[in-house]
């Protein structure tokens, strides 16, 4: 009896408890009411609260905004890093990242409003001396402001909490840049070849998505002259074979989620292809089923559109 009365007594107390925790992860999953646009094992995108200055009134942000996924590649692919002064400057953002961040950051750009920020945080894989590759991390605010694409970094090739073995990971602590404070370390940015940007910080760097960003037309007497693997080529431009490859090589060094490889390859498949012969066609589509790179389901797909082109 007893027991009984002194359990009585102390479940008030524990429902409490309970509840209190509940509050406070339900609070945290939600602070700062955040909508997160994309979020796995490689990192995340969200769109979040512009955040507060202190005695100093917030400045809207020109969004939503419209930018192709090209060219927040270009913009982000011009950022180079250098870790001391002595060091030769590199590009800070891989290939890989790039490709996988771009279509993201997009869609954030696109659903952010004027009160709103969009951060990320993306996981690369970086050579080592050793030859092989360590992941790092990298995170940023992206706003527009004045026509202008601003990016303040909160952390650079950062291997605190990158480990992708990492039991405890969550990406969300990882500082994602302030437009109060400069973000610490020793790493300096610098303009790649041929591309500019203003750097009022730092680790704060601002684009004009005006400037010339794409690659630049070849003269029609190089392009006569170069060999094909100088010619930049992008989307529906390159061969599907070539496109199918590097999405594979993508899935297996664990820069994209199944889902992502999954909905890519589908997307890739349907895609009208560059003008070609259909016998030109037919003839790739054999050599890519001989190689695995499709299945029999696809093949039959893709040769039944070519097929109907016809």
């Amino acid at each position: 009896m007893n027991k009984i009365s002194g359990w009585s007594r102390r479940l008030p107390t524990t429902l409490a408890l309970v509840f209190s925790l509940l509050t406070l992860t339900f609070s945290v999953a939600n602070a700062g009411g955040r909508t997160v646009i994309w979020e796995t094992r490689e990192g995340y995108v969200t769109v979040a609260p512009q955040e507060a200055a202190v005695n100093v009134p917030a400045t809207p942000n020109n969004h939503p905004a419209e930018m192709t996924e090209e060219l927040l590649v270009a913009l982000l692919g011009s950022v180079q890093v250098r870790g001391t002064l002595q060091e030769k400057p590199v590009p800070l953002f891989t290939e890989g990242s790039l490709q996988l961040l771009a279509p993201h950051l997009r869609q954030a750009l696109h659903r952010a409003g004027p009160g709103d920020d969009v951060t990320f945080v993306i996981i690369g894989l970086y050579r080592t001396t050793l030859g092989g590759n360590t992941p790092k991390a990298t995170s940023g605010r992206l706003f527009c402001q004045g026509g202008k694409l601003n990016l303040i970094f909160g952390v650079v090739k950062d291997e605190g909490r990158s480990r992708l073995d990492a039991v405890d990971r969550d990406y969300r602590l990882i500082a994602v840049g302030s437009r109060q404070d400069t973000s610490p370390g020793e790493w300096s940015l610098v303009p790649g070849d041929d591309r500019t940007f203003e750097l009022p910080r730092r680790d704060w760097v601002v684009f004009d998505p005006k400037a010339e960003f794409a690659v630049r037309p070849v003269p029609v007497s190089v392009q006569a002259s170069a060999a094909p693997a100088t010619l930049v080529k992008k989307g529906a431009d390159r061969p599907l074979g070539e496109r199918l490859g590097t999405l594979n090589e993508l899935k297996e060094k664990g820069l994209i989620t199944g889902d992502e490889y999954r909905s890519k390859r589908h997307e890739i498949m349907n895609e009208k292809e560059p003008q070609q012969a259909p016998s030109d066609r037919l003839a790739t589509l054999n050599e890519l089923k001989k190689k695995g790179l499709i299945t029999e389901e696809e093949y039959r797909a893709k040769r039944m559109q070519i097929l109907s082109d016809l």
